[in-house]
């Protein structure tokens, strides 16, 4: 997606980004959006895959973490002590 103007393609990564990783601020997002900008492989991609394809690593490793441990008691009956 090289014909794309360099300010318009890192907006639209920046916006994808953001839409995918809400805590990170805004400006951390551009600039991230900028680095993208310069690799050629993702340079050739349109802002939405380039954004997608560097987030897959994130995505995979949350995507098989184990799930957090709900804030329950145990369901086994402890002894009672005299």
């Amino acid at each position: 997606m090289e014909n794309i103007p360099a300010t318009l393609w890192i907006a639209a990564c920046a916006h994808r980004l953001r839409q995918r990783w809400h805590s990170v601020d805004a400006l951390e997002l551009e600039d991230i959006a900028r680095t993208l900008r310069r690799d050629a492989r993702l340079r050739a991609m349109s802002p939405d895959e380039a954004a997608d394809d560097w987030l897959r690593p994130l995505t995979e490793a949350s995507a098989h973490a184990p799930a957090a441990p709900p804030n329950r008691l145990p369901s086994v009956q402890l002894p009672i002590s005299p």
